[in-house]
Order: structure tokens, then C-alpha cells, then sequence
């Protein structure tokens, strides 16, 4: 693999050594509207987090949704938090503290000097959109995987954190600055790529302050999380961000172009390098064909006047702009066509995004994350295209989430599959009855449906309606373990009990 100037020599990186970083120093490069305390101690570690101060910690007291940092500055100190960063004055606190006008800046910018992090010694890739973000991060991870080693590579998804060859469940898809940064610090090894999911939550709150990237792409925009961003263009300019603000001066914004939001956001860009694909003949890298099995996708692509073609053994046409993505990002680097084709090789499955059940049955199943209408449309158009008999769907909405795509969920449905099942999905503190309802006044009343709120039992109900040909799509939590109900977590596995609910119905006999 081509890997410019910092790989030319073929050494490996030394890891830098920690920085002893004073309070002093620290503070003076913040913005600082109030200050007080006497000291000067070195900070060791950043924690927003009152439960992670131990000795040497800085403090920053983030305003959450439930509780404000300022809450916990006490408990902080007795821990041995050495200073305190907070929106408000804290003369009180009995240790040095300054006060800024946003703490998660602050964070991320104070972890960055704490650990020593020169990102010009990591290649980067930030991921936004609202699909395909998980499988382009898999795809640019399994790249950097195989130029730099497992352990090298590093990265953070919705599904897992991958540091340094060890896998930890993501806690939430894109971690808190403070998080992230403290990983790499305190590696025996820092990674030589860092390939990562940055979502909206997170560029408006700051998760990725300071961060930079080399190659920061847009899969697409379509309709999630107006409850927090209220409106689509509010959401859009969230993601903006990734662009505006976190790439590097040589990095390149990689854009899907026949994205409407995508083409918007080329249009916005002016004097940043970029390169924008798609099926249109103005991208950059133009997708000139493409096929779609069960077992594979295959795209053809014309890239600064030459043919290139390349095959993944993942089925589905959305899987066309995810190898897109890669290619385009990679070809903007230098990396050779057959590493590219390597990493396709490579990777067989993504969890929970078009994985097919393991069952001897004479139908399909396939688990799938699709949680959006978008997605959902494209899951369901790419099992019509490959189903010789009918295309069955449960799903479900979750709750305290974005009622308005609920009614639209149900339209999704009606116009890509012959029959549905509605259930819940984590119905967190709502009524499972009540999402149910707002899913239902998008159903129209002629298409084949019924509603049974209970998870396990819709499984089985979709089970026991698929006959030979058909193929029967679970959406909603793909990769997850768990149903949360009431606010409480409880193992749910929809992959688990498809198998359960098979074996315990001897389906496979009825089937042959």
C-alpha cells in the first residue's frame, strides 16, 4: 500500500512520551473568562467523568441532559482531581479552577495536550451520514488492517471499539473526546490508522474537538434524529462540521454526490480538496455499473479517465456507495487498486447489517439495523430484487426518539414488501402500544399487516407465515443484544431467537 511520506522510511513510529503538562500551561491555551485557586500541578489525566478522577485529574464539569458537571466537582475533588474546567465560577472548590464559556471544547482540547496526540503521526478516517456509516468504518479498518497490522488499526464504531487488536462494545458510537484521546495516550503502541463513525450527536457536542482527519466522508442524509436536531437542516449543518472543522490541511472530503444533501454540501465547500462520487457523470469517481447476489456486490468504476472494477462479499445495492466510499477515499491517497480489492476480499459480514440467519430452512432470514425509512427501503428493495416468493418485514420504532419518521416507517414497508409484522424495538420509557399506534397511521389499511407488540412472539409469527422462496426481514436492531423496556436493558438477541424459535418449532422438517 502507498503510504506517503511518513511511511517511506519503513520504521515503525516510536510512541511519543506523555507530557508532563502543568496547569499553568494547560489553561493558557483556553479561553478563560473567570480563574481562581492556588497551584500549579501537573495534570495527568482529563475526566468529565467524577468516577474516573484519581489523582493529577483535570475535571471538566459538561453539562448534561440530566445533570450538570458542576453536580459532581465535590465528589471529583475527593477523588484527587488536581483542577476544574466549568462554565461557571467554582471558588469554592479547593483546587485551581478556570471557567469557560463551552467545557466540551475544552475537553477534547485539554486531552489533546494531556496525551501528547500528534495526529500527523495517524491516518485518519471520519465517517458521517445517516446510513452506511457502520460498513464504510469496517471496510477502512480492514484496509489499514492489512497495511499496518490488526493492532495498528484502530476503530470506533456503533457496533465495536477496535484498540490496539482488542474489541470492547461500543457504548456509544462516537466516545466522549476525553475517551477517545486517553486510549491513544496511554497505548504501549499508539495505532497507525484510526478509522471511526463521527455522528451528528457528536459534532454538536463536541466529541471530536481538536480531532483531524485525513479523509472525511459523506455517505448520505436522510430523516433520524429530529428529536434532537429538530429540523433536517439543523442535522445537516451537525454533520457540516466533520468538514469544516476537522480536516486536515492535506486531507480530503470524500462526497456522495447523488445525495441531494451531498451535492449541497459540495456546493459549500469551496477551497477544500475533495472528491465526490456516484452514479452521476459530474462525480469524481463515477460508479459506471453494478450487481447485486446474496454473496456479493460487484461495482465498476471510472476513476480520472480509467476503468476500475472490484467485488465484496456483502449483498445489497446500498453496499454500491459503501465500496464507493472506500474506493474514492483511498484512490485520493495513493492506494493501489489491488489493496483495495484486498480489503474487499477480506471482509465477509458486517454484524447486524444484511446477516443472514444460519437455519435449514427453505427461506431466508436477514437481521438488519435498518432504523430509518431510507434504509429500510434499501434493505427491503435489495431481498425483493433476490426473493423468488414473498418479502416478509417486522419492525418496530424506538422510543423517545424521532416520532415523525414513525407513520413513514409503515409507507417504507407498504411499497417495498408483500407483508409486515409491527412490534416494538426498544420502546425505552414510551409505550410500545403508543409507538406502535404512530407507526400504524402510516400503514395503509389494505396492505397485509397485524401488530403484535411483543418481540419474540412477532419473530415467531413471521417465522410461521414464510414459506419456501420467501424471505423474512427482522429490522430495527441488527447487531444489538439487548431489548431496553421501562428504562431497563434485557438481553434480546434478534439472531438468537430466530434460531431458538426455529429449533423449538422443527420448521426445518416442515420446510424440506
Amino acid at each position: 500500500m502507498h503510504k506517503g511520506k511518513r511511511e517511506r522510511s519503513g520504521k515503525r513510529r516510536a510512541r511519543p512520551e506523555a507530557t508532563r503538562m502543568h496547569w499553568i500551561d494547560l489553561k493558557q491555551t483556553l479561553e478563560v473568562a473567570a480563574q481562581g485557586g492556588d497551584g500549579n500541578p501537573v495534570v495527568a489525566d482529563v475526566v468529565y467523568d467524577s468516577r474516573q478522577a484519581g489523582p493529577g485529574a483535570l475535571f471538566v464539569a459538561i453539562p448534561g441532559m440530566a445533570q450538570h458537571g458542576d453536580t459532581f466537582i465535590r465528589d471529583a475533588v475527593g477523588r484527587g482531581a488536581a483542577a476544574v474546567i466549568s462554565q461557571n465560577p467554582q471558588p469554592e472548590c479547593g483546587v485551581p479552577w478556570i471557567q469557560v464559556h463551552d467545557t466540551r471544547r475544552a475537553l477534547g482540547r485539554c486531552a489533546i495536550q494531556v496525551w501528547n496526540i500528534d495526529f500527523d503521526a495517524m491516518m485518519t478516517v471520519g465517517i458521517t451520514g445517516t446510513n452506511g456509516k457502520t460498513t464504510t468504518v469496517h471496510f477502512f479498518h480492514t484496509l489499514f488492517g492489512q497495511a499496518y497490522g490488526v493492532e495498528a488499526s484502530w476503530m470506533f464504531s456503533t457496533i465495536v471499539y477496535k484498540i490496539g487488536g482488542l474489541t470492547e462494545i461500543a457504548g456509544r458510537t462516537t466516545p466522549e473526546a476525553s475517551d477517545l484521546l486517553r486510549h491513544i495516550g496511554k497505548a504501549a503502541q499508539r495505532p497507525r490508522a484510526v478509522s471511526m463513525e463521527v455522528s451528528s450527536h457528536a459534532l454538536q457536542l463536541h466529541r471530536v474537538e481538536g480531532f483531524m482527519f485525513d479523509i472525511a466522508v459523506w455517505t448520505n442524509l436522510t430523516q433520524d434524529h429530529l428529536d434532537f436536531h429538530k429540523t433536517m437542516d439543523a442535522y445537516f449543518e451537525a454533520k457540516k462540521r466533520l468538514f469544516q472543522q476537522h480536516l486536515k490541511n492535506d486531507g480530503v472530503a470524500v462526497i456522495n454526490t447523488d445525495d441531494r444533501w451531498g451535492k449541497k454540501l459540495s456546493e459549500e465547500l469551496p477551497g477544500i480538496n475533495q472528491i465526490t462520487y456516484g452514479f452521476s457523470e459530474k462525480a469524481d469517481m463515477r460508479i459506471t455499473g453494478s450487481r447485486t447476489a446474496w454473496e456479493t456486490t460487484e461495482i465498476d468504476v471510472l476513476f480520472r479517465r480509467k476503468p476500475l472494477h472490484f467485488t465484496a462479499h456483502l449483498p445489497g445495492h446500498f453496499n454500491v456507495y459503501n465500496m464507493a466510499a472506500l474506493t474514492a477515499g483511498a484512490l485520493a491517497k495513493g492506494i493501489s487498486k489491488q489493496d483495495i480489492q484486498n480489503c474487499f476480499d477480506v471482509m465477509r459480514s458486517v454484524p447486524g447489517r444484511m446477516e443472514r440467519v444460519d437455519i435449514a430452512a427453505g427461506f431466508s432470514v436477514i437481521v438488519d439495523y435498518a432504523h430509518t425509512p431510507d434504509a429500510l427501503t434499501n434493505v427491503l428493495a435489495t431481498c425483493a430484487k433476490l426473493t423468488s416468493g414473498k418479502v416478509i418485514c417486522v419492525f418496530g420504532c424506538g422510543g423517545d426518539r424521532d416520532r415523525a419518521k414513525r407513520p413513514l416507517m409503515a409507507q417504507a414497508v407498504a411499497h417495498q414488501c408483500d407483508e409486515a409484522v409491527i412490534t416494538t424495538d426498544n420502546p425505552r420509557t414510551e409505550s410500545p402500544q403508543k409507538i406502535i399506534d404512530d407507526i400504524l397511521e402510516g400503514m395503509p389499511l389494505d396492505f397485509p399487516h397485524q401488530a403484535i407488540p411483543d418481540r419474540r412472539a412477532a419473530i415467531q409469527k413471521a417465522l410461521t407465515i414464510a414459506r419456501p422462496g420467501d424471505c423474512v426481514i427482522i429490522a430495527g436492531k441488527g447487531h444489538e443484544t439487548y431489548q431496553e423496556v421501562h428504562g431497563v436493558r434485557h438481553h434480546f438477541d434478534d439472531r438468537e431467537v430466530v434460531v431458538q424459535l426455529f429449533n423449538e418449532t422443527g420448521r426445518a422438517d416442515e420446510h424440506r
